[in-house]
């Protein structure tokens, strides 16, 4: 098994698995809160990309526990000290490295980015 960093892990969903996420659903939904509690566009932008690797963060270790995929077991697992250990890294990760991942993005996709808060 390949083991990555938590910067690594953040750098590789920049960009195109983004934008796919924020296309979904869940994704359109976290975006219109983040756009409603958030005036400021970097915080709006920051706390999407937090959600958006904790999202994945939570499917991947549930994968990894052989746990069901419902709603019980994801309650579950975000109620737990390692749940809180491995956002609290995101969070970290992204407010020290959030200029270094915005220059992930080409100049398209960040103004593609913006444009999914105006």
């Amino acid at each position: 098994m390949k083991v990555s960093t938590c910067l690594q892990y953040c750098i590789k969903g920049m960009g195109k698995p983004l934008f796919n996420f924020a296309n979904t659903k869940d994704g359109k939904t976290l975006i219109n809160i983040n756009k409603k509690m958030m005036s400021n566009r970097d915080e709006q932008i920051k706390e999407t990309l937090i959600a958006f690797n904790s999202y994945f963060m939570v499917e991947a270790a549930i994968r990894l526990k052989r746990l069901p995929k419902h709603p019980q077991s994801v309650i579950k697992f975000m109620g737990s000290d390692e749940f809180d250990h491995l956002h609290q890294e995101i969070v970290r990760t992204v407010e020290e490295n959030y200029s270094m991942l915005m220059n992930c993005l080409n100049s398209k996709e960040k103004r593609k980015l913006n444009a999914m808060f105006d």
